[in-house]
């Protein structure tokens, strides 16, 4: 079991309604060891309810509201983030990117992806969720879900098509989708 799976299995998030996104930082975020509510994350940004249940947030979006929080909190955790429309984030590197991340116990990744690619049936369109694990001799990524209800608290994709799910490019947008990387900061 990689150190993410363990640390991710320790808790356990349900979305609100059209909050994926806010769910995975808060999830992201407790599982560095910052027990952050969804809550927290719309009082300590000023984040409007509606800019997020009204037609989700874009990957940039969550981008700028992880580092309001972060500058707001005053928490000791750098933000990343990484859309597949960029030149480095082929699938070379989203492998290493996967199987150095999945062991790391200072980063959580969240993934952003277009839900019908990563499952390969018709179940919704973009969607946040965690890295858990990615093993290499499989091929395949375990994803910590924060809507456990709709699509299981664990599940399973290749990579290769998890990649081509996070490549999807979010219509409201115009950008592939990608990933944002939380990292505790070194005391």
């Amino acid at each position: 079991m990689s150190k993410d799976l363990e640390r991710i299995s320790m808790v356990e998030f349900q979305q609100p309604i059209r909050c994926c996104n806010v769910t995975a930082l808060a999830y992201g975020l407790t599982v560095l060891g910052f027990p952050t509510a969804i809550d927290d994350i719309f009082y300590a940004t000023r984040l409007p309810v509606s800019s997020v249940l009204d037609d989700g947030m874009t990957l940039a979006e969550t981008y700028d509201t992880a580092l309001r929080l972060m500058r707001s909190s005053k928490l000791p955790v750098s933000v990343r983030v990484v859309h597949f429309d960029r030149p480095e984030a082929t699938l070379a590197w989203f492998k290493e990117e996967m199987a150095r991340a999945a062991s790391d116990p200072q980063d959580i990744h969240l993934l952003n992806f277009n839900v019908n690619i990563a499952h390969g049936t018709a179940l919704g369109g973009g969607h946040f969720a965690l890295l858990a694990d990615y093993d290499t001799d499989t091929g395949e990524l375990t994803v910590g879900d924060v809507n456990p209800r709709k699509y299981t608290r664990f599940w399973k994709c290749p990579v290769e098509r998890m990649y081509k799910a996070c490549v999807d490019k979010d219509s409201a947008s115009d950008r592939s989708r990608g990933v944002l990387i939380l990292r505790k900061e070194q005391a």
